[in-house]
C-alpha cells in the first residue's frame, strides 16, 4: 500500500510535465483568415477646354463691292477638349439685333455691314448673290452637319453660309465622348453692295463652346 502512495503523486507530475509540452512546444493550430472589404465611390465632374487656336484675327484686306472675300485660308480652327459623357455643342453669335452684323465702321462707330442676306444658322445657303457677312462649317472632325454643304476647304463652291445670329444659337453638334481634342474649321465671306460707305469695318464674333451633360 506504501508503494501505491508514492506512485500516484509520481503520475500526476508525469501528466502535468506531458501536458506543459505539448502546449509549449507541440504543433501549432493555423489561425483562421478572416475578411472584410471597403467600397470606393467618386463622380468625375465635367471639364472643358476650349480655345481659337488659328484664325482668331480674320483681315479680309480691301474689299471690292460685289466681290466676294471668303477667309481666312488657314480656316478659324475651333478646338473642344471635353470629359463630358454626352458631347459638346458650339454655339455662334454677335451681339447685334436685326438684320447688322457686328462689322462697324471705325469712324462714324454708326454705319455696319449687314448679316449674310440670304442664310441663317438653321438653314445655311450657297453665297450666290448675297451679300453681308457670313460664316460656314466647311470640316469637322466629327459630324459636320450636312446643312453646311460639301464644301471641304474654306473657299469651297460648295460651302454653305449662315448669318451669325444675335444671341448664343447652336451651329455645330457633337455627340458622345471624344477622347482628346476635337475641332472644327469655320470661314467667313463678307461682300457689300455698290451703296456700302467707304472706310475701314470691324467687329467681333463669340463662339461658345457647351459640354452636353444629358
Amino acid at each position: 500500500m506504501k508503494r501505491n502512495l508514492y506512485i500516484y503523486p509520481i503520475l500526476s507530475a508525469l501528466v502535468f510535465f506531458i501536458l506543459l509540452y505539448a502546449g509549449n512546444y507541440g504543433p501549432t493550430k493555423p489561425s483562421e483568415a478572416a475578411t472584410d472589404t471597403t467600397t470606393l465611390t467618386t463622380t468625375v465632374l465635367q471639364y472643358i477646354s476650349f480655345s481659337l487656336t488659328s484664325g482668331d484675327t480674320v483681315p479680309f484686306g480691301d474689299l471690292t463691292p460685289g466681290t466676294p472675300i471668303p477667309a481666312p485660308s488657314s480656316g478659324t480652327i475651333a478646338s473642344v477638349t471635353t470629359n463630358a459623357a454626352n458631347g459638346y455643342t458650339i454655339g455662334l453669335h454677335d451681339g447685334e439685333s436685326g438684320s447688322n452684323s457686328s462689322m462697324t465702321h471705325t469712324d462714324d462707330t454708326v454705319t455696319k455691314i449687314t448679316d449674310f442676306t440670304l442664310g441663317n444658322i438653321t438653314t445655311p445657303v450657297v453665297w450666290g448673290a448675297g451679300t453681308g457677312v457670313g460664316i460656314t462649317l466647311f470640316a469637322a472632325d466629327t459630324s459636320k452637319e450636312e446643312k453646311w454643304g460639301t464644301g471641304t476647304t474654306y473657299d469651297d463652291s460648295n460651302n454653305k453660309y449662315a448669318a451669325v445670329p444675335e444671341t448664343a444659337t447652336t451651329a455645330h453638334t457633337v455627340t458622345g465622348f471624344r477622347e482628346g481634342a476635337d475641332t472644327s474649321s469655320w470661314a467667313f465671306k463678307i461682300d457689300v453692295p455698290n451703296t456700302q460707305k467707304t472706310g475701314a469695318y470691324s467687329g467681333t464674333v463669340t463662339f461658345t463652346a457647351t459640354a452636353v451633360l444629358s
